[in-house]
C-alpha cells in the first residue's frame, strides 16, 4: 500500500521523535546521560549547530541544497518542545542487526544502520507529555543521532504532506479565531481544569468538526499555542 501524503510526513519524520522503542533494553550509561544531557540543551537552546555535532557525520552528508528543506523540517520538529530539567531518560535499547528500518525503504535510507534507541519522556505543561526516542550509534566515546536520506519519492512525499499539513494548519486557526462565546468560555474553562478531551468533544459536537480537526482547534487555543 503507497503511503499517503500526511502519512509520508509521519514516516520519514518518525524517527527521530516517535513512541514505541524497539529491542532489548541495556544498562543506562554516563555516556548515554551525557548525550541525552545534550540534545535536550541543544533542542532548548533553538541551537541548530550545537544541535548538528549531536547527528553522525554520513547522515549530515545526506543534507544538499536539493533537500534541505527536509533537514530544516526535521530540526524544527525538534525544536518544537521546550523540555523541563525533569525529563527523564527512562530506556536505551539495543537494535538487533537485521531490524527494519523504522522509514520504509523507498522512502528513506539510513546512512548508516543505527545500533540502540534512547527513550526520553517529559512533562512539557501541566496535561501534556513528550516521549521522544531517538535512533543512535556509537562515535568514539559518544553516541550520535542517525537521521535518514530522503529517497526522490520520500522527498516528493514529504513536501506533498507538508503542504497539505499547511493548509490544514490554516483552517485549525480560523476556526479557532471564529469561536465565539459562551462556547470559547466553556472550552478555555474545561482545558484549565484538565479536561481537555471533554473540550474537545464540546467543541466537536457544536461544530461537526472530526475529531481530528477538533483536537487541534482546542489545542489551537491553549494558552502558549502558537
Amino acid at each position: 500500500m503507497r503511503a499517503t501524503p500526511r502519512l509520508a510526513l509521519g514516516l520519514l519524520l518518525l524517527a527521530a521523535t516517535f513512541a514505541g522503542a524497539q529491542g532489548s533494553e541495556v544498562p543506562i550509561q554516563a555516556s548515554h546521560r551525557i548525550f541525552v544531557a545534550e540534545y535536550v540543551a541543544a533542542v532548548n537552546a533553538r541551537d541548530a549547530e550545537r544541535f548538528r555535532r549531536l547527528v553522525h557525520p554520513q547522515s549530515l552528508a545526506c543534507i544538499t541544497d536539493a533537500n534541505r528543506d527536509f533537514y530544516d523540517e526535521w530540526v524544527s520538529r525538534a525544536f518544537r518542545h521546550t523540555l523541563p530539567d525533569t525529563y527523564r531518560l527512562s530506556s536505551v535499547r539495543a537494535v538487533p542487526p537485521g531490524t527494519p528500518p523504522v522509514v520504509p525503504l523507498r522512502m528513506a535510507v539510513d546512512p548508516v544502520p543505527p545500533t540502540h534507541q534512547i527513550q526520553l519522556d517529559a512533562q512539557t505543561a501541566p496535561y501534556h507529555f513528550v516521549t521522544i526516542v531517538l535512533q543512535v550509534t556509537q562515535s568514539g566515546t559518544g553516541w550520535v543521532q542517525v537521521m535518514p536520506c530522503p529517497t526522490a519519492e520520500g522527498l516528493a512525499a514529504f513536501r506533498a504532506a507538508k503542504k497539505k499539513a499547511a493548509a490544514q494548519d490554516a483552517r485549525v486557526k480560523e476556526l479557532a479565531a471564529g469561536i465565539q462565546e459562551p462556547l470559547r468560555g466553556e472550552i478555555a474553562a474545561l482545558v484549565k481544569s484538565g479536561k481537555k478531551m471533554d473540550a474537545v468533544k464540546r467543541y466537536q459536537a457544536a461544530s461537526g468538526e472530526d475529531l481530528t480537526t477538533a483536537k487541534s482547534v482546542v489545542e489551537a487555543l491553549e494558552p502558549g499555542a502558537r
